[in-house]
């Protein structure tokens, strides 16, 4: 027997690691109702045509060769543009996957941390464990907004940066500007710097987005960002990391080097890309607005629903539900829920400390989808 590596058994993806067991009930007859992915193409929704344009147009240039490892310069420049940069502080990556994978590679040794929030998206707790890291998180209020006092209880002389994800993957809260610069005094007075992942900062359709990178006065701050979710290609695997501030030369050395041994990434989807940013950006809205449509039916039938209860989501297309009920924890909650055909994930699988039960759900599908997802989550809790 060859053996795996006790590192691989470190990695956990929630999200997808549910799906085995749902295509066997699958399989056996269930009809599934998938709300386990947020990936906008099996709903209907397609990307900007002038994106898909851009990827046709490069196909049938001489875009066939390697990449530069750090990007291609016109879209560094065009990054650099958005983000308020300069093209060297941009780093083009497979997707923004890819960039945290590189950002733990860079700052976290054995023994330190980057803080995370509670809930928090998987594969940032992964990186952080592979990396030999001791995993610390930040809590949340019941809104879902960061709570300042717990980040500064668990901020410790081995944490190496702050993680703010704003819009929120798993629970869609979008963060008031003050707390938003609550976090920045917080980091200034510890010395230090934030990792903005802004993965769906357009998506927003309740109020409005504060970025990290417009209040960061003098703090550091890293902005994360990619063509999968605000252009609706989670497929192209294209994103970046855009350096602000001063102090990351060694760090953005570390990401040269990281860029160098993986080769490059894909050029069409890079000319994809840049078209993506400079627009026009007329999906944008319209994508929003049938977002908040389906938000709205999740609301009503959670809100209808004895035992489940959640702040309302304002940007992306998660919710993050509590359940009470006489499920032992969320695991078993999730995985009795399948054999009523509802794919959904353990909030677990985002807060391993967390107190209490929840899943996480995507609101994609139809809204028509969505009443039968909970006409099913319904008839299984009252069993």
């Amino acid at each position: 027997m060859i053996e795996a590596s006790k590192r691989s058994e470190l990695v956990t993806y929630p999200i997808r690691d549910i799906v085995q067991e749902a295509k066997k009930l699958e399989k056996q007859g269930i009809q599934m109702i998938w709300l386990n992915i947020g990936d906008p193409a099996p709903f209907g929704f397609r990307p900007p045509q002038h994106v898909l344009d851009a990827a046709a147009d490069a196909l049938k240039q001489n875009y066939s060769g390697y990449a530069p490892s750090d990007g291609d310069p016109e879209l560094k420049r065009t990054v650099a543009g958005y983000e308020k940069v300069a093209p060297e502080d941009v780093f083009i990556t497979a997707g923004l996957s890819e960039g945290i994978d590189f950002l733990f590679q860079a700052l976290v040794d054995p023994g330190r941390n980057i803080i995370l929030p509670t809930p928090t998206y998987p594969l940032y707790l992964t990186k952080e464990r592979i990396s030999y890291g001791t995993v610390e998180f930040y809590d949340s209020d019941e809104h879902f907004e960061p709570d300042l006092d717990s980040m500064r209880k668990n901020i410790t002389g081995y944490t190496k940066a702050i993680l703010v994800i704003n819009p929120n993957n798993p629970t869609g809260a979008v963060y008031s500007r003050k707390t938003l610069e609550g976090i920045v005094d917080l980091a200034g007075e510890f010395k230090l710097p934030i990792i903005s992942d802004d993965v769906y900062d357009q998506m927003v359709f309740d109020g409005e987005i504060t970025h990290m990178r417009d209040i960061c006065k003098d703090v550091p701050v890293v902005c994360g960002n990619s063509l999968s979710k605000n252009y609706i290609y989670p497929g192209a695997r294209a994103g970046y990391l855009a350096f602000h501030g001063q102090g990351w030369d060694k760090v953005k050395e570390a990401m040269q080097r990281l860029c160098n041994q993986r080769l490059s990434v894909n050029w069409e989807m890079q000319r994809a890309y840049i078209a993506a940013i400079k627009g026009p950006h007329d999906h944008i809205k319209k994508f929003n607005a049938e977002l908040r449509i389906r938000r709205d039916v999740v609301m009503k039938r959670v809100n209808e629903i004895e035992g489940l209860s959640t702040s309302s989501p304002k940007g992306a297309f998660y919710a993050f539900i509590n359940v009470d009920g006489p499920w032992k924890d969320d695991k078993e909650f999730v995985h009795g829920l399948l054999r009523h055909g509802v794919v959904t994930v353990p909030g677990s699988g985002f807060a391993p400390k967390m107190q209490g039960k929840a899943f996480r759900m995507v609101f994609l599908p139809k809204p028509e989808q969505l009443d039968e997802a909970f006409n099913r989550i319904a008839k299984f809790m009252k069993a």
